[in-house]
């Protein structure tokens, strides 16, 4: 596991992409497979990669904000939650961490690095970043 993301930690700072790229590369340094994902907040559809898809056992893509956090881990869920909320508050870099049962039933590292964008009229924007699953 990585020192920075133990299960159930996240961050959001002020949209800086430099320390998403970082954070990205340090998950790829540590030999994980990164797979990128998007949201488009006006629908709330979000599309993630197949390899992610199938770790949390989901079947449709794109998918809801429900049907990701059923897969994660229940002591995780509030603070995942918030860390989104508050990504779609203003544009911001996240990061979040949790374990995950997925369709084997066993239990896998889900990592998550992001960033939100977002419009003047509020609702509208994205989220979009990468999932790091271990290989």
């Amino acid at each position: 596991m990585l020192d920075f993301m133990t299960p159930g930690t996240g961050a959001v700072k002020p949209l800086n992409m430099e320390t998403q790229r970082a954070w990205a590369r340090r998950l790829s340094q540590a030999g994980y497979l990164v797979e990128p994902w998007r949201c488009d907040l006006s629908s709330g559809a979000f599309v993630l990669g197949s390899r992610t898809l199938a770790l949390l056992g989901l079947r449709r893509n794109p998918c809801g904000i429900i049907d990701l956090v059923r897969a994660y881990d229940r002591g995780d869920r509030p603070t995942i939650l918030n860390i989104l909320e508050q990504a779609t508050e203003s544009s911001s870099s996240f990061r979040f961490s949790t374990t995950v049962h997925g369709a084997a039933g066993r239990p896998s590292p889900l990592h998550c690095v992001g960033n939100s964008t977002l419009t003047d009229e509020g609702a509208e924007g994205s989220l979009e970043g990468v999932f790091a699953l271990p290989q």
